[in-house]
């Protein structure tokens, strides 16, 4: 290993090769002078040599001193891995420089460091940046103000509600669903699908109507292997159960899919979608689903000849 006095004359050399190779010896130390050397680098014009002191200052800082390396650069990136340090080594002085950061994930992780402290967290909640109000609705225990912030303008500090107050297994009253179903927000209408599910079933419908393709392959994702749950969407938003159903094979799945497929009244064509998605191992349905074989509904009576003739294909 090179001495610190030789890496320290070849990062300044201006031969990149030779600057490179110090950088790669660095790296092969765990001596703890090595950010020495490395915070110059912070300041560097190459991005590559920047980026190296970074990953250094991931790698080794071990003290504030290394944090207010990173700030006074006054570079963005340099700062925002100064807030992810905070996490590990928390120190107040920074946390108040990075908190006034532009970039919100440094702000976020400021207010991380900081919320640590009471005398933060009240005034965070009142705080004019929602990232900041979010922090500290994380931080709160007060069920009162957990329920006032589901009517905060930005949706931030709506959704760190939302995910509390399912923490704390709280209740959320009916008019306060339907207000967060109303601001017809992606995040915030698949963060309160499961409630919906679970206590206002009557409402499952219009969040179906709020719902893009995402929500509802989340929705989906939340409502596998609950047969409970199976029964709300077959009574409230049956064309998802295609959907809802797919590729499940377990036993309480294949019963309820049954129960669809048999249902006459259910439309023709979700029926048929879940025989089509029928498991085709699964042949010892086929007694079963023989009946339909000669139904006098086209697609249905289609469908079931196709999956019976799967059957005997994957069988012989």
């Amino acid at each position: 290993m090179e001495s610190k006095s030789k890496l320290k004359r070849d990062l300044l050399s201006k031969d990149i090769r030779i600057k490179r190779k110090a950088v790669r010896q660095l790296f092969e130390t765990e001596e703890h002078w090595v950010l020495e050397l490395f915070k110059k680098l912070l300041s560097d014009n190459d991005i590559w040599f920047q980026s190296k002191a970074l990953n250094a200052y991931k790698r080794y800082a071990a003290n504030k001193e290394h944090l207010h390396d990173l700030i006074q650069t006054k570079n963005q990136s340099c700062q925002r891995v100064a807030a992810e340090l905070l996490q590990k080594i928390p120190d107040e002085s920074a946390a108040e420089i990075l908190i006034k950061s532009k970039d919100s994930q440094t702000k976020k992780n400021a207010a991380k460091c900081l919320v640590r402290k009471e005398k933060w967290r009240h005034s965070f909640l009142e705080d004019e940046s929602p990232i900041i109000r979010a922090v500290g609705i994380e931080h709160t225990e007060n069920d009162e103000i957990l329920i006032e912030t589901l009517d905060d303008e930005h949706p931030l500090p709506v959704l760190s509600s939302i995910s509390k107050i399912k923490l704390k297994n709280l209740k959320i009253k009916e008019p306060e669903i339907k207000r967060l179903l109303e601001r017809d927000h992606e995040r915030i209408t698949a963060s309160i699908s499961d409630i919906i599910l679970d206590s206002f079933p009557h409402l499952f419908q219009q969040l179906i109507q709020k719902s893009n393709e995402k929500i509802l392959s989340d929705i989906a994702i939340k409502i596998h292997g609950n047969k409970e749950f199976y029964v709300k969407v077959k009574e409230h938003a049956p064309h998802l159960l295609p959907r809802v159903l797919r590729n499940q094979n377990e036993m309480n799945a294949l019963e309820f899919r049954l129960n669809c497929i048999f249902d006459e009244n259910l439309d023709s064509q979700i029926r048929a979608k879940l025989i089509e998605q029928f498991p085709q191992k699964n042949h010892q349905y086929s007694a079963n689903l023989e009946v339909l074989s000669t139904h006098e509904d086209d697609l249905i009576r289609i469908t079931t000849n196709n999956l019976l003739d799967s059957f005997e294909t994957t069988s012989g």
